[in-house]
């Protein structure tokens, strides 16, 4: 384990340094790196969108992704789990509202999926078993419109706000939505990316002067909600330093109390990453540890992305995860080519493999072909 861990370190340095050295490559100016963190900012003041009119702007996204894996299985494998493929379309629209009547800023997120599967089956047959990966479970069609995200935020300066109502939580490196991702999918597959980043409703403090971020939370629940019960409430603290302009360090934790059967229980996650982003360059390394009902979750994530030009960019990313409970881990390699072929649509192919190590070990190979519309 250790040594794939540093070749792959190895290679994706050695890799993006070689590219960024290529003469030629570069089709429009180079892209500056971030000069300040955003823990804790108001990212709604000046975002861009379409305007409607001086204090709202619209912004959103149209994904279409086809997905087809296969699964492999180990010569010693349990005949109680069946070797099946499986093919799924999936469609996904957001829709944003950001409103500015400053000091009050707010925002409204809206978001619909489809999901229609062609030739999925049942990846596991033994009843009542864990499901150790998003393919484990039964492929269905379905529908579902909801809302992310309704918050408003009141800024006491330029440095200092409450936001409060439904909010994204901050414990993750990776973005919540796909127009913000490095690669198609997310991350994590087998805890599930929910897991990691999620909707909250409650109050949260913001502090950010640019080089240094800080944000303290208090939810109805943070992975399960209560109304505000106090002993089931969720919380979070993070922390954010931009080191010189580019590197980035980010450290937090969040607590929820949790009834199991009648029996009180915590869930609780410590996250922690380090990137370094050069405007096209991108490195990052992410760490996770939950504890789920007596229970251990630990995740590494490692990922490389570089913007050859404004046409084509390409991610390598490793991921990490065991989950105790299940007495499964895993190792995932994702390699995705990214092709914006105008300003507002892109067309993208990702392929990853995924060894699962459990009572019967497997493989899982994934193709997935994505058309983004955004605006």
């Amino acid at each position: 384990m250790k040594l794939i861990i540093s070749t792959l370190v190895s290679l994706l340095f050695t890799g993006a340094f070689l590219s960024a050295q290529m003469p030629g490559m570069m089709t429009m100016q180079k892209a500056s790196a971030p000069q300040g963190t955003t823990l804790g900012a108001n990212t709604t003041s000046g975002a861009a969108g379409i305007a409607l009119g001086n204090r709202v702007v619209m912004r959103g996204f149209a994904d279409f992704q086809f997905n087809y894996h296969t699964k492999t299985l180990k010569p010693d494998a349990s005949t109680s789990i069946t070797d099946k493929d499986g093919s799924d379309f999936k469609t996904a629209a957001d829709i944003d509202f950001l409103f500015d009547f400053s000091p009050v800023t707010g925002e409204i997120h809206l978001n619909a999926t489809n999901s229609n599967s062609i030739s999925a089956s049942t990846m596991r047959t033994d009843p009542g078993a864990v499901p150790t990966s998003i393919y484990e479970t039964n492929a269905t069609t379905g529908n579902s419109v909801g809302l992310e995200q309704a918050f408003a935020r009141y800024s006491f300066n330029r440095d200092f706000h409450v936001t409060f109502g439904r909010q994204l939580t901050s414990l993750a490196f990776e973005a919540d939505e796909v127009t913000g991702l490095h690669t198609i999918s997310h991350a994590y597959q087998t805890a599930g990316s929910s897991v990691h980043r999620g909707y909250n409703d409650g109050i949260r403090a913001n502090f950010n002067n640019g080089r240094f971020g800080f944000i303290l939370g208090l939810y109805d629940g943070y992975w399960t909600n209560d109304d505000f019960n106090a002993d089931k409430v969720g919380i979070d603290i993070a922390a954010s330093l931009m080191i010189v302009p580019g590197l980035e360090y980010r450290i937090g934790y969040a607590h929820n109390g949790t009834d199991n059967g009648g029996m009180s229980d915590n869930i609780t996650q410590f996250n922690t990453w380090l990137s370094y982003n050069t405007g096209d360059l991108t490195l990052a390394i992410e760490y996770d540890k939950f504890d789920v009902q007596g229970s251990d979750i630990a995740d590494v994530m490692l990922l490389a992305s570089y913007q050859f030009s404004d046409f084509f960019a390409a991610s390598l990313r490793y991921v990490y995860e065991d989950v105790e409970l299940a007495n499964v881990d895993t190792d995932r390699i994702t390699l995705a080519l990214l092709f914006d072929i105008t300003q507002n649509f892109a067309l993208n192919f990702e392929y990853s493999h995924q060894a699962v190590n459990a009572n019967s070990d497997y493989s899982i190979n994934e193709i997935i072909l994505q058309g983004l519309l955004s605006f």
